[in-house]
């Protein structure tokens, strides 16, 4: 009898043994493979989930934000946030998530009225999720679901929209716009320069048909390198009050990718660029009317008032 408990004992430290050797992570229940023999990769690496899924999900995640945003959390501080990048690190063999994170980032700029210095800040958030659940069961859930930021993550009481509520009071790398408003202003920003609404519309419509010439250009350009969701933030102009010409410009941006660590958590990394446009002689007006004149150029690639040289040209020594 003794002989026999032995060798019960010793077989079923062979099958043990064997099931580590053989088995490793997928012997692990979810949420528990934080082993030393655990690897983490991108959920989009992963090859139990459907690559071109996720990044539907996560367009679809930065559109749905993009529509609450105005009665909710861009009505603070800062009424520019832009979502980024939304990723999650998962087990190699079982796809169990270990960590996911939506960053953000948000811009806001001001014009010395003594000096035209123009002065920036542009923080950015990382926020931080861990649904208790595979990858292929967090992308059902969402892509599933009538409204993927407002659904409650597997596993947890909360949803994306909870998360980021939290998140986006507490910006990162906020800085002082430093600059200084004098009596009457010599300089002012571009876009309190007019005091009429058809005016004003107009320059908005000036930014946006720059931003859409960045947006078209950015996949085959910018966009390659590590920032592949670069978004442009804020374009800011100090105008002499007096005659209305542009003293210089300044276009900022903004960009993330990230990392996994050893333990499988998300690391990202935010960058912002302030990028010089100094090379304009004209009139408010007249760079209006170049970058919203009708025809096949795109408003990016337009020389601007008194110069040969573009927008584009300006981001080439400045973005990464």
């Amino acid at each position: 009898m003794k002989s026999t408990k032995i060798s019960i004992s010793i077989l079923s430290t062979l099958i043990a043994a064997a099931g580590c050797a053989a088995g490793g992570e997928d012997d692990l229940g979810e949420g528990d493979e934080q082993g030393a023999a655990t690897q983490y990769v991108h959920i989009t690496d992963f090859e139990g989930i459907d690559g071109g899924a996720w990044y539907d999900l996560a367009r679809r995640l930065n559109h749905e934000f993009d529509q609450v945003c105005g009665d909710s959390f861009c009505e603070g501080e800062y009424t520019n946030i832009v979502p980024l990048t939304f990723t999650c690190s998962v087990s190699s063999i079982r796809g169990s998530v270990r960590d996911c994170t939506w960053t953000f980032a948000a811009a806001d700029s001001g014009v010395d009225s003594a000096t035209a210095r123009i002065g920036v800040d542009a923080p950015r958030y990382e926020c931080h999720v861990k649904p208790k659940t595979t990858a292929a069961k967090l992308l059902a859930a969402l892509a599933g679901a009538d409204e993927a930021i407002t659904t409650t993550l597997p596993g947890l009481d909360v949803s994306l929209y909870d998360v980021v509520g939290e998140c986006l009071e507490q910006p990162i790398g906020q800085t002082p716009l430093d600059v200084g408003y004098t009596v009457p202003p010599t300089y002012v920003s571009a876009d309190s320069y007019y005091t009429s609404f058809p005016n004003q519309q107009k320059w908005r419509d000036a930014q946006a048909a720059l931003v859409a010439g960045f947006d078209n250009i950015c996949g085959d350009t910018f966009c390659g390198g590590d920032f592949g969701d670069l978004q442009a933030m804020k374009l800011e102009c100090a105008i002499t009050k007096s005659t209305g010409k542009v003293k210089r410009c300044a276009w900022v941006f903004s960009g993330s990718y990230t990392q996994i660590s050893s333990t499988g958590m998300l690391v990202p990394t935010t960058g912002s660029w302030s990028c010089p446009i100094t090379s304009i002689q004209g009139t408010l007006s007249q760079l209006i009317t170049v970058l919203t004149a009708p025809g096949s150029t795109s408003a990016i690639d337009r020389p601007l008032p008194g110069t040969t040289s573009t927008a584009y040209d300006a981001l080439l020594d400045c973005l990464p």
